[in-house]
Order: structure tokens, then sequence, then C-alpha cells
């Protein structure tokens, strides 16, 4: 096994059969889009039809320690704006990399759904 333990959790999640598991890919391809503080990717990952991060936001914050911790997303503090500080978060090349492997892994997930599906409607025949 290589690398740290961090790491490890993430490349391996891409395989996992848990749905919730979509929050990383997710906010790697947000922040692909756009830097941003963990409160607007929050918000943003709701967009994806998925309702974990807004029952638990605490899930988003986990997951970007977590990919900060394995070198995916980098962060850095925001005191330009009126008000509190803010931990701005945009994607490494590392993270980009490992996004890459999730769209792999859905197109994958995707063949699968669709042949269960095409399958299925035969018997409605």
């Amino acid at each position: 096994m290589c690398g740290s333990k961090a790491e490890n959790i993430i490349r391996c999640s891409c395989k996992s059969r848990r749905i919730s598991r979509f929050l990383i890919p997710a906010i790697l391809l947000l922040l692909s889009e756009n830097s941003s503080h963990g409160y607007g990717l929050t918000e943003k990952y709701t967009e994806f039809g998925f309702t974990e991060a807004s029952s638990d936001p605490g899930a988003v914050y986990r997951t970007l320690k977590l990919l900060d911790s394995g070198g995916f997303i980098k962060s850095k503090w925001e005191t330009d704006e009126p008000g509190p500080a803010k931990k701005i978060y945009s994607i490494t090349d590392e993270g980009m990399k490992l996004l890459s492997s999730w769209i792999k892994e859905i197109k994958e997930r995707r063949k699968t759904f669709e042949l269960f599906l095409k399958r299925y409607n035969k018997l409605k025949k």
C-alpha cells in the first residue's frame, strides 16, 4: 500500500457502492470550475440532486479536509472581504487526475445502469 491513509481512502472511494461517496468527485468538479469556500460548495453540491450535504454540511468540510491532506486540493485564507476570514479551496493537478479517475468510474457505472434498465424495460413488453 502506498501513500498516506487519506490518499488511499480517497483513491479507493471511487469503487465504493455508496452514492454518498459522490461528494468527492462533486467537490473536485466544482473546484475545477471555480475556487470556493466550504459553504458555497455545500450549496452547489445540492445542484447535482443529492441532499447528503444539506442534511450533513459537516460532510463537506470533512471531505475538504481529507482532500486537502491528500494534496488533491489546496486552501488559503481570504481576508480581503469584509467580515470573518474564509478558507478558499482550489483544485491541484493531483486533484484533476483524481477527478479523471472518477469520471472513468462514473462512465462505467452509467453503462452498468443502462444495461440494467434495458433488461428491465424488456420485461415490460
